[in-house]
């Protein structure tokens, strides 16, 4: 049995979709929300669990998680920047880019 596929005959313009600058905002900050809260949690519990283990003091243990927590910080800042530039794109009917895993690099300005 064949299916029809039903395309439109242009795509919708960027104006008539839900984008707006605070929509694209609230995307970028709820991934990035996500992110810190995904990666530093499975820091936090990684490192309690070895530092049970092998039975480290809690002094130890807590400089080790605030160590842990840094690259949760530095992945969030790159999501961040990822997911506003994505956000932008969509608004503007464009196509999403290849990411560029460089920190800062959605940050800086064209």
């Amino acid at each position: 049995m064949e299916q029809e596929l039903i395309k439109p005959d242009l795509p919708p313009t960027g104006s008539s979709q839900a984008f707006s600058p605070f929509g694209c905002f609230i995307a970028a900050f709820g991934i990035t929300l996500l992110t810190f809260c995904l990666l530093g949690t499975a820091a936090m519990t990684t490192i309690w669990a070895f530092a049970k283990l092998f039975g480290l003091p809690e002094v130890v243990s807590e400089a080790l998680m605030v160590l842990g927590l840094i690259p949760a910080i530095l992945a969030s800042i790159w999501t961040a920047g990822r997911a506003w530039h994505v956000e932008r794109r969509l608004a503007q009917n464009l196509d999403i880019d290849v990411p560029n895993f460089t920190l800062l690099h959605y940050f800086k300005k064209n």
